[in-house]
């Protein structure tokens, strides 16, 4: 009996090692993210519109020239790596707080026929998000789906930020972090402010890197699945959803016309079937007056705009926004 106890204190002993070893690691390996101020955000106050989507929303919709133009308060939670799935969780927690009346989605179709994959970003939803029914659920139909050691290991991801452990470390002791600030996101090349991220101009010539184009044979079906949840979730709350394609570079829609003809084709179609608003500002009416569609005007060939350009097509998004 005396050896059974010393084996289970044994155990014990090692499982408690292992799991402060563990929180040690994600605190010096996972850095701050703007994620966290995000989740803060929503946890304190209540919004009448909810942005959702990918990295092209985060840079080029600016929630507070939106909300000057519509009079509804205004929140940008589209980032990086966010897929269907997880704008779906997202909305959920923002409803834990208060219902929005108004949800935009922003469509990148990249999201719709690639992979959710195992990078720096697949998790940084679900590790900021605080533990609740919503985040259980999310763990079932995300982490433990994909990639468990999300849910085990989340400093998992970010083991090659080893050479950053004392930065990551002063980040998270200082004022700014325990405050919810902002300062750790702001650089020459950008910086998150106003709820979004504002690109400063590249004037350098910028690589012509691969494009993520809407592929219908490479169907994710996930991203369909989830969405199809996100539009149901939003029936059931009586949410307004619209859905939007921000424009891109002139160079890029001139090299990619068949593709993002497709991307058209299909999205209005799809759309349609839900009962979902679609705006994709690509369309040759959809032009907006005075925006700079040159490569200059964006940070890349993919679509990430500057800050000011952001700021006009917000603009033209709150007045098409107020039409509907």
């Amino acid at each position: 009996m005396r050896s059974f106890k010393k084996i289970i204190l044994q155990v014990l002993g090692i499982v408690l090692i292992l799991t402060a070893a563990n929180l040690v690691m994600n605190y010096a390996l996972v850095p701050y993210s703007y994620v966290r101020v995000m989740m803060h955000q929503i946890a304190v106050e209540e919004y009448d519109t909810i942005f959702l989507g990918t990295s092209h929303g985060l840079n080029g919709i600016s929630p507070n020239v939106v909300e000057e133009h519509t009079g509804r308060n205004c929140m940008n939670l589209c980032m990086g790596g966010e897929y269907p799935r997880d704008a779906y969780y997202f909305l959920k927690q923002v409803c834990k707080k208060s219902v929005p009346k108004r949800v935009v989605y922003e469509l990148d179709a990249g999201y719709w026929c690639t992979q959710e994959g195992q990078r720096g970003d697949f998790n940084r939803i679900y590790y900021e998000m605080p533990w609740s029914f919503v985040k259980l659920e999310y763990t079932a139909a995300k982490m433990l789906e994909l990639d468990f050691r999300a849910t085990l290991f989340p400093w998992f991801y970010y083991r090659g930020q080893m050479g950053k452990v004392k930065e990551i470390i002063a980040c998270k002791q200082s004022e700014d972090y325990k405050k919810y600030g902002i300062a750790a996101f702001q650089s020459p090349a950008q910086g998150y402010r106003d709820w979004f991220m504002q690109n400063t101009p590249v004037f350098q010539t910028k690589p012509e890197e691969k494009l993520e184009l809407w592929t219908e044979e490479n169907k994710n079906e996930d991203s369909f699945r989830y969405f199809e949840k996100l539009a149901g979730f939003c029936r059931d709350k009586d949410i307004e959803l619209v859905v939007i394609v921000t424009p891109v570079p002139e160079k890029t829609l001139e090299k990619h016309q068949k593709k993002y003809q497709e991307l058209d084709t299909y999205f209005s179609s799809y759309l349609e079937e839900q009962g979902v608003v679609f705006i994709n500002y690509n369309l040759p009416e959809r032009k907006i007056k005075n925006f700079d569609y040159s490569l200059e005007a964006f940070s890349d060939y993919e679509g990430h705009m500057n800050a000011d350009q952001a700021a006009m097509f917000s603009v033209q998004l709150a007045e098409d926004l107020n039409q509907i």
